[in-house]
């Protein structure tokens, strides 16, 4: 039968067929080719010898049983990007931080590391993140002496990482037309360790992106089609967010990694309860002095730090008084107020009603 030429040709202008391999080999010299620095079992890390899962769309190392208890999955969503799924626990948390130190990434390859459980530290330089308070980290060519991870005996972990090669951006452009992230290049043309990580805001996108890495189905085709979809996923979010950090730097005039540090602050103050940092506990966590703390954060969100603050600790309590029982007080206290009486002045300027108005009105 002829096509009928007035219906669209909704067919893929590239096919994605899922690859199976019928022996492990094959998919270990594919993987190894294309990032040289992949896990390799000569490390000491891993057992001998990886298999091939079941249905042959990815490789399966088992930990060393003298350093942890646990595998990693490996998998291959495109040509150029490589997937890892680790889950692990710790038995010698120090032999693996040396061995952390002899096999920091030096090849050309972005990595991504997405946080689901336990928590490990991550040093860049002078800046340390927990895997235990982030969603998740982007960085590029740490320099030797400049990273560490930081393990926790006995304390099982759950993270992901995606290294992904140029080859792996055209890859992802030309079959599914997203174009990479040009923070991807900012990466790789900082100059510092500390100026070459990113670290992903706690968003309620990149958290759902993270959880649902750990939570495909287990059948090969629908896996790999999935797992490339999410890797989609990640770059039009990774985009987005480079979006938002070219914009601020317009508006503020100031470099990519004082922005980075600003972005810094800022989730700080939203994240935390009760008592707010002070300025200079603040300047400290993010390693901004005060002055370049207090006049970027202007400059940048168009308020000061202790408006801001404000606003947060105030939002926060409005939203308890809607979708809570609990009293008064503890929501002052939950927010940073040590009398309720100066919590409800606060918050009958900020919202022109009581607490106990908007509670009566739930």
């Amino acid at each position: 039968m002829a096509p009928d030429s007035n219906k669209p040709d909704l067919r893929p202008a590239i096919a994605g067929d899922v690859e199976s391999f019928s022996d492990k080999d094959s998919l270990e010299l594919l993987v190894r080719a294309e990032h040289p620095s992949a896990p390799l079992e000569e490390s000491g890390a891993f057992e001998a010898t990886p298999s091939l899962i079941a249905d042959g769309t990815a490789l399966q190392l088992s930990l060393s049983p003298e350093l942890w208890e646990g595998g990693i999955e490996i998998f291959r969503p495109f040509p150029g990007i490589a997937v890892a799924t680790w889950t692990c626990t710790p038995k010698d948390p120090e032999a693996l931080r040396q061995l952390a130190r002899k096999f920091v990434p030096t090849h050309d390859h972005i990595s991504v590391h997405l946080f689901h459980t336990g928590d490990v530290s991550y040093r860049f330089g002078q800046q340390v993140f927990h895997s235990g308070e982030s969603v998740g980290l982007v960085y590029y060519k740490p320099d030797p002496g400049e990273f560490e991870q930081q393990w926790q005996e006995g304390q099982q972990v759950c993270f992901t990482t995606i290294n992904i090669m140029e080859e792996g951006e055209r890859e992802l452009w030309h079959r599914l037309g997203i174009m990479p992230p040009s923070l991807f290049q900012k990466l790789r043309t900082a100059n510092s360790t500390e100026e070459r990580v990113y670290e992903l805001p706690n968003s309620l996108l990149f958290t759902q992106l993270a959880c649902a890495l750990v939570n495909l189905p287990s059948s090969g085709v629908a896996h790999t089609t999935m797992l490339r979809l999410k890797i989609g996923e990640l770059f039009c979010l990774l985009g987005e967010e480079t979006t938002l950090i070219n914009d601020l730097s317009a508006s503020g005039g100031l470099p990519f990694t004082e922005i980075k540090k600003l972005s810094q602050a800022r989730a700080i103050l939203e994240e935390t309860t009760g008592t707010m940092p002070s300025i200079a506990e603040l300047s400290a966590m993010v390693g901004l002095n005060r002055r370049k703390l207090t006049e970027g954060f202007k400059k940048v969100f168009g308020e000061t730090v202790a408006v801001h603050a404000l606003e947060v600790r105030l939002r926060k309590g409005y939203q308890l008084l809607k979708e809570t029982q609990l009293p008064v007080q503890e929501i002052a206290e939950y927010c940073g107020y040590g009398h309720p009486r100066n919590f409800s002045i606060a918050f009958q300027r900020r919202f022109g009603c009581s607490p106990s108005q908007v509670r009566r009105q739930k």
